[in-house]
């Protein structure tokens, strides 16, 4: 810890480091017992420590004010008034932070200029990201680029990172041939605790290079030390880094998601052309060329071979070999990015706002796309993600994030060739796979962590050279005063400055302030909503045989929360019993559970107009509960008729129609609907008359 630090802050700044690397384990974490068990309780638990440390960091920061490096100071200058500065003499270098800041902003802006503010700011429950949790994973990156300030600091963040992917790769990796209960059974694709093949594929690939780098690293330092910060480790590492990079890549192959085994094949051959070209010691640069020449004989071999027997019985090879334009899932995703251009071209510049992917497209649905993509929130390609929903510069800042890495990185890479190779490998795979999938929490943890380590690695480089030096100039009865500064400014970067009395009275002011803020937002906004989705898993969870009482019950502590999480829970419970009461009509009865519902999805629909899945699950539940109210089927056209104009070729809405006016007695404009749909659309049509036919 720090010398200059009493005993109570330094224990803080443990435990400040303590929070901000403890979110590296959430992918671990999973829980049942709250809605959407696998997204949720990482999101909630990511939020609370991030809450947590910034109650910590503040105090520090608001203690020692300048807790960042500053340029022009010099390492391990004389004390002055007891004004300590220990500075790492490299020029702020905010290239990274502007841009993760830029990139914040113009989410902010999006949001306020879209379609629905509320929706974009706080996002769902499914996905854990919105305004709001962007901006944590913001502060997170924050947090880390001012207190981990030294390699030594980095590396065991990546170890930490690496250990727990290893850990739920091994998981994943029982998977394919057991099963781990109701929230991890056996699976042919793999998924973990993450949740979702494609989701966990995207984590392993950050985390295979960090082990990759780490790799390099040990395998280097044993032939040269390259800074006192960078300790030659046991042989023992090497082994156990190749087991971790076995782990983490045989449980990616599992998962057969062929966007990321593109990304990773990229990665590699990007690495192998860096060291091909740019080696520094050119007698190695000949086994790069080697093992660039093996990629692509294996490669072309493989595309020899796709139509073998051996291949295509193969479930994750036959995957692979079957990539085509013409694969369902190929042409799924043409006509949903087709779409997605249109809807951007609608709101070019900051687009229909973070989190409206789905509104935004809607009102160019493609009914080629209903029978696999019922419901979607993304296009999944981060270029026309980042353009429906925030527009060109949106996706200019999202750009800007790489942009920024990459300088960081071509400005490292005279100092430290492997790191810069590795880490813009790593980038180049995380592009290319993200083109066929979209940015989820444990994606945005991992590429928040590797931006950190860009920013911090170049400037510790640096001021591990200049400190270097420093030490070699140094009179020799200073040298040890040096070494101590020195070391003390990489890790933490800090400058102490102690104030005056009346500037300390007015810190704890602020201090207690923003700490009742952070408090506040922990109970609100974290806790509450957590408890929400609790009782959201309880409901969804109750059998259609138990109590009716109890049922309304939870509803009503649900929503007497009062959260952003209350939605989620009103929308899932409102089309749950849609589902259980299709097996069991006398579920239609519980007219307590309509009114509370329906009132709730009318409020929703006031405040979020353009969502449409709400219009329609209040339409279906009208119609399910219109026995002797009449008035409720005229509400479900009416609904039905907006979901329309909404969502012009989606089956839903005509559906509703069509049952509203079947049960109504009026089968005249039932046809009248069915006709519609079926000049509008071919395949809509289709499905909107054989919807028919099964009603008469």
């Amino acid at each position: 810890m720090l010398s200059f630090f009493s005993k109570t802050d330094n224990k803080i700044l443990w435990l400040l480091k303590v929070f901000l690397a403890a979110p590296l384990l959430l992918p671990l974490f999973v829980s049942e017992s709250v809605i959407f068990s696998y997204t949720a309780p990482k999101g909630f638990a990511f939020r609370i420590l991030v809450e947590i440390a910034a109650v910590f960091y503040l105090y520090l920061a608001l203690k020692h004010p300048k807790i960042f490096c500053h340029s022009g100071r010099s390492v391990g200058g004389e004390p002055e008034s007891g004004n300590y500065r220990f500075g790492c003499q490299i020029k702020s270098g905010a290239t990274i932070k502007t841009a993760v800041l830029v990139f914040l902003t113009v989410w902010l802006v999006a949001a306020l200029a879209g379609v629905d503010f509320y929706h974009s700011f706080w996002g769902d429950m499914e996905r854990m990201i919105g305004v709001w949790g962007l901006a944590h994973f913001v502060v997170w990156f924050l947090m880390l680029i001012g207190v981990f300030r030294s390699l030594k600091d980095w590396k065991n963040l990546l170890k930490i990172s690496v250990g727990a992917s290893s850990l739920v790769a091994l998981t994943a990796i029982i998977q394919k041939f057991t099963g781990f209960g109701l929230l991890m059974p056996q699976a042919e694709r793999v998924y973990g605790t993450i949740g979702n093949a494609a989701f966990l594929a995207t984590y392993l690939i950050f985390n295979i290079f960090f082990v990759g780098y780490l790799l390099f690293e040990t395998i280097l330092s044993r032939k040269k030390i390259l800074f006192a910060a960078c300790p030659a480790p046991s042989l023992l590492w090497c082994g156990v880094y190749c087991l971790l990079f076995v782990f983490n890549l045989i449980a990616l192959f599992l998962t057969g998601t062929r966007g990321a085994m593109l990304g990773l094949l990229a990665g590699v051959v990007v690495l192998l052309l860096a060291g091909t070209f740019f080696q520094p010691v050119k007698k190695w640069r000949r086994y790069f060329l080697a093992a660039l020449i093996l990629i692509f004989i294996l490669g072309a071999l493989f595309f020899a071979l796709r139509h073998h027997s051996f291949i295509q019985n193969n479930g994750i090879l036959g995957r692979l070999a079957s990539i085509s334009l013409k694969d369902i899932t190929a042409q799924n995703r043409l006509i949903l990015w087709q779409r997605s251009w249109q809807a951007w071209q609608e709101k070019p510049w900051l687009g229909w706002g973070p989190e409206n992917y789905e509104a935004a497209v809607n009102k160019y649905f493609d009914s080629r796309l209903s029978p696999y993509e019922a419901w979607f929130d993304r296009a999944h390609n981060f270029i026309f993600d980042y353009g429906t929903m925030t527009g060109w510069l949106g996706l200019a800042s999202y750009s800007g994030l790489f942009g920024a890495a990459i300088w960081r990185l071509k400005k490292i890479a005279k100092e430290n060739f492997y790191f810069s190779a590795v880490f813009g490998s790593l980038l180049a795979a995380y592009l290319i796979q993200n083109f066929f999938v979209f940015d989820i929490f444990v994606s945005y943890l991992m590429l928040f962590l590797a931006l950190g380590a860009i920013e911090v690695f170049e400037t510790s480089w640096r001021g591990a050279s200049l400190s270097a030096s420093a030490l070699k100039e140094a009179p020799e009865k200073s040298r040890d005063m040096t070494v101590d500064r020195a070391a003390a400014a990489l890790q933490f970067g800090a400058v102490v400055h102690y104030d005056g009395r009346a500037k300390a009275f007015y810190k704890k002011i602020i201090f207690a302030c923003l700490a009742g803020l952070i408090i506040f937002s922990l109970y609100s906004f974290n806790l509450k909503p957590l408890l929400a989705g609790r009782l959201g898993s309880e409901i969804l969870s109750w059998q259609p045989a138990e109590s009716e009482q109890k049922l309304n019950s939870a509803l009503e502590d649900a929503l007497a929360l009062n959260t952003f999480a209350s939605d989620e829970v009103i929308y899932q419970a409102a089309i749950d019993y849609l589902a259980k009461a299709s097996a069991a009509p006398q579920l239609t009865q519980n007219e307590n559970f309509y009114i509370l519902i329906s009132g709730e999805l009318l409020k929703i629909i006031g405040r979020s107009p353009a969502q449409l899945r709400n219009y329609i699950a209040l339409g279906w539940l009208n119609l399910y509960f219109s026995d002797r109210h009449k008035e409720r089927i005229d509400s479900a056209i009416s609904l039905a008729k907006k979901a329309k104009e909404l969502a012009p070729v989606r089956k839903e809405s005509y559906q509703i129609l069509v049952a509203a006016y079947s049960i109504s007695g009026e089968p005249q404009k039932a046809q009248e609907i069915v006709g519609q749909a079926q000049a509008l659309d071919k395949g809509l049509g289709e499905e909107v008359r054989d919807y028919w036919r099964k009603l008469k």
